[in-house]
């Protein structure tokens, strides 16, 4: 009984800290004499408690429930960054050395422009400007051995490109994987998005959605009910999948000002975040689709290229033309860090935090490498060489410590930490 009552209060606690009463947690936790609870799944008093309610009526949990809890499995030991928290703790958190090496590449047969991994990290696409799109296993790009060239029933069993889809006619901007279902999207500059199922032999889509303009960016919800899609107009779409129907904001200051380059969900869908051309970032609300907070001229006025939610929905990360990477607190709209060292004034190049939010990486236009930051202090880790053209992309797997890159020397390559 007395371990179940500790194990309640760390629940109660971590439970603040997700809903951003961090004074609260403190408070229990000071009364209780329990300290701040690290490596509980977020949100996990509230999918507990739901998950009773549920039990006790006879109705069926929502996706969204199942989804967050069928994932923590993957994600428990996984705390990702927390500035406030690890004040209050007065933790000095452990920093892993940035020592990643290619494992993989692959070829296309023209420039490779945008990969995304799946959300339990087990299988991971590219898409080319040559219009194909890519997918491949991850633990079979782990073990691959590059060297090996003859032909066998061996070494094609072995090879980590599992499927090639062809079905759009431009290159493709944008890809993701559906929450729970075996479907891969991509969009591209024939104004179309494409759903593919990727358990199926066929190499066509079986479903599209067609656009009037180029379709830049994509995203599901985290439920799978819902993508958010952003093309060159400056309104965002919201679909929902189960009729197809479309939605935009009815109101006319919420959307941007030119064409949305990047448009992206938090962890628990309840909010998402968009950028533009016109440099500016948008938070909105999930729930009523209208932008709840800006950021004009987040990269001084010039463009801004990406953006993504840190895993507690407490800060976004950013990255522009000109030549820095920001990160951002969403409570309040400070920039709490810049960090500096990536050329990114000429191409819409990518940003991302690692899978725990210790590093960050982008790339360098001028350099054809990725460059690495300590995402608390700001500094330099490495650079990841090895393309010889710009890299478009870099994006990191959710589980573990591994990434893409795609570059317009036409291949993506698949790097691990050196152990």
């Amino acid at each position: 009984r007395r371990d179940d009552s500790l194990y309640l209060y760390q629940l109660i606690i971590s439970q603040l800290i997700n809903d951003g009463f961090t004074r609260a947690a403190s408070a229990v936790s000071e009364a209780t004499c329990i300290p701040l609870p690290q490596e509980i799944p977020e949100h996990r008093l509230a999918n507990l408690v739901q998950l009773g309610i549920a039990s006790e009526s006879g109705e069926g949990l929502p996706s969204e429930t199942r989804i967050l809890l069928d994932s923590e499995r993957t994600t428990e030991k996984v705390t990702g960054l927390d500035f406030e928290m690890e004040a209050l703790q007065k933790l000095v958190p452990t920093r892993s050395s940035a020592n990643y090496s290619t494992r993989f590449h692959t070829p296309h047969k023209n420039g490779c422009r945008v990969a995304k991994f799946s959300h339990d990290g087990q299988l991971v696409a590219t898409g080319s400007a040559d219009t194909s799109i890519k997918l491949l296993d991850v633990s079979k790009m782990k073990s691959f051995n590059q060297q090996k060239t003859e032909p066998s029933d061996q070494f094609v069993s072995s090879h980590p490109v599992i499927r090639t889809f062809y079905d759009h006619t431009q290159p493709i901007n944008d890809i993701d994987f559906h929450p729970y279902s075996p479907i891969l999207i991509s969009s591209s500059r024939d104004c179309t998005i494409k759903f593919f199922d990727y358990k199926s032999s066929v190499k066509r889509a079986f479903k599209f959605l067609q656009d009037t303009h180029n379709v830049r960016t994509v995203n599901f919800h985290p439920s799978g009910d819902f993508l958010l899609t952003g093309t060159d107009h400056p309104m965002l779409r919201l679909y929902d999948l189960n009729t197809f129907q479309t939605y935009v904001s009815a109101e006319p200051k919420d959307h941007h000002q030119g064409p949305i380059n990047q448009v992206r969900y938090s962890l628990d869908g309840n909010m998402y975040v968009s950028c533009s051309k016109d440099g500016c970032i948008k938070i909105w609300d999930a729930v009523s689709s209208r932008c709840v907070k800006y950021i004009t001229k987040a990269h001084a006025g010039y463009e801004v290229n990406s953006v993504q939610f840190s895993r507690n929905g407490k800060y976004v990360l950013s990255g522009g033309k000109d030549s820095t990477v920001r990160l951002w607190d969403l409570a309040t709209g400070r920039q709490l860090k810049v960090y500096t060292g990536s050329a990114q004034s000429k191409n819409r190049l990518q940003t991302t935090f690692s899978y725990n939010e210790d590093i960050i990486i982008s790339s360098d236009e001028n350099s054809f490498v990725c460059v690495v930051w300590d995402a608390r202090t700001g500094e330099m880790k490495q650079n990841l060489s090895g393309h010889n053209n710009i890299v478009r992309w870099v994006c990191s797997s959710p589980i573990e410590p591994a990434i893409m890159t795609c570059s317009d020397d036409r291949r993506a390559r698949f790097w691990c930490l050196d152990t």
